[in-house]
């Protein structure tokens, strides 16, 4: 590996090097399209997105990157006092407006393949996408603006074989080797669903989609299609048009598809090798989830329960006592990885069930896992015929009470069989009821 992409893992935030090296034999061999923005192409920064690019490739990830030319092609024009009639390659493109756009491509194209050439990654151009001309929308002829009409799965295939990365430009040619503009969103959702890519992430000078100053840090192909429609109106067009593409490239067989911040150092590798991200992820439904442990669970849920214990936020439990009631837990996962747990504990002819053994991972607090793991619980208490749920705590009843509706109870409201473990626990936990009818 490089002596730059060494570097670049070395500073990486998410964790430590254990973190990354988890997902590494998970993504070997997977195909990333990357897609950068223009404005990110001519960002300060740009350099240490295209050593985070190296790294995933020396991690024998396969990548391709799709550029666009929005802001170079806006510069070029006002340096040449030239009128454009488009700049996204999204509405009509006229004879001199493709005239810049290539030159802007090929200036594009240019600088990335010589940032990749100095950190020691092959790369090529290739002519693999054909286009097809828009034709006539409303009556008006869009002349140069294209769409993509095929792509050539086989040669792309045979570049990333070759240990070579495609750079892929927007502006492609049609049968006859006419030139037409591409909106490169679109070409690289269609280049990810035709080589049926792991991921396509969108390089953006967003952090994410945000819509009426709520954040959203994943959603599944369903909740974005049911924001699409309650605020399509007024969303950023750019994440707008992205949003619609990433629905378009998860019905088409892509896993998933992120959003995020290319001006931020290291964000690419922070969004790739972390469970949670730092953009927005969309993804089909069985990314993240909560589900009742499995017998191969008992050592991971030992590991996280073993610092709350050290803390006294739990009560000592063995590995051989969590292996004996593995089927009172449930686990919250993300793209396989176990960040929260909770146990659900029945007490038969009470009504009652007790929600214990609550933990999230350090590293995940605050974003929410917490009351799904409650939430959870609460669901699966009711389909059982539970009344009540009940909670002990020694350092998080304010959690329960102010987040998740529980109010303070006492000893008189536990099942007699508990209040005997409580006593001979000598925590002095706080006992926390919540009336499920």
């Amino acid at each position: 590996m490089s002596n730059a992409s060494h570097y670049s893992i070395s500073e990486i935030k998410p964790t430590d090097l254990r973190g990354i090296l988890k997902y590494v034999p998970m993504f070997q061999n997977q195909t990333f399209v990357i897609a950068v923005d223009g404005s990110i192409v001519e960002d300060p920064k740009f350099n240490s997105l295209l050593l985070d690019i190296a790294v995933l490739r020396n991690l024998h990830i396969k990548i391709v990157i799709v550029f666009g030319i929005g802001s170079p092609l806006r510069n070029l024009a006002e340096t040449e006092g030239a009128t454009l009639s488009d700049v996204h390659g999204t509405s009509r493109v006229d004879a001199d407006t493709i005239r810049l756009a290539t030159k802007a491509a090929g200036n594009v194209s240019h600088n990335i393949m010589q940032g990749l050439t100095k950190m020691g990654i092959k790369c090529a151009t290739t002519n693999a996408v054909r286009a097809a001309p828009v034709g006539i929308i409303k009556g008006e002829n869009q002349e140069y603006l294209g769409k993509v009409d095929k792509v050539d799965v086989e040669s792309l295939q045979q570049i990333l074989d070759n240990h070579m990365l495609p750079v892929i430009s927007p502006i492609a040619f049609d049968r006859s080797g006419e030139t037409l503009r591409i909106d490169s969103d679109h070409l690289a959702t269609e280049i990810g669903v035709e080589l049926v890519a792991s991921k396509i992430l969108f390089i953006t000078s967003h952090n994410g989609l945000t819509i009426n100053g709520q954040f959203y840090r994943a959603l599944e192909n369903g909740q974005l299609k049911a924001l699409l429609n309650e605020h399509g109106e007024t969303l950023n067009l750019t994440l707008k048009r992205k949003c619609k593409y990433a629905l378009r490239a998860l019905d088409g067989g892509v896993a998933r598809v992120h959003i995020l911040d290319g001006r931020e150092a290291e964000n690419l590798l922070n969004e790739v090798f972390s469970s949670v991200g730092v953009g927005t992820l969309f993804y089909n439904e069985n990314y993240q989830k909560i589900r009742w442990a499995r017998a191969t669970d008992a050592q991971t849920l030992f590991e996280l329960t073993r610092e709350s214990t050290e803390n006294e936020e739990l009560a000592q439990r063995t590995l051989k006592q969590i292996e004996d009631r593995i089927d009172s837990y449930f686990v919250y996962e993300i793209d396989g990885y176990i960040l929260g747990c909770g146990s659900l504990i029945a007490y038969p002819g009470t009504g009652s069930y007790e929600l214990g053994s609550l933990i999230v991972k350090p590293t995940q607090t605050g974003k929410g896992l917490g009351h799904k793991l409650v939430s959870f619980a609460e669901d699966q208490a009711r389909e059982k015929g539970a009344d009540r749920l009940l909670a002990l705590s020694t350092q998080t009843f304010t959690f329960f009470t102010q987040k998740c509706g529980f109010t303070e109870g006492s000893a008189d409201d536990l099942p007699p069989a508990r209040v005997e473990l409580l006593k001979a626990s000598k925590r002095n936990s706080k006992v926390l009821v919540k009336d499920l009818r």
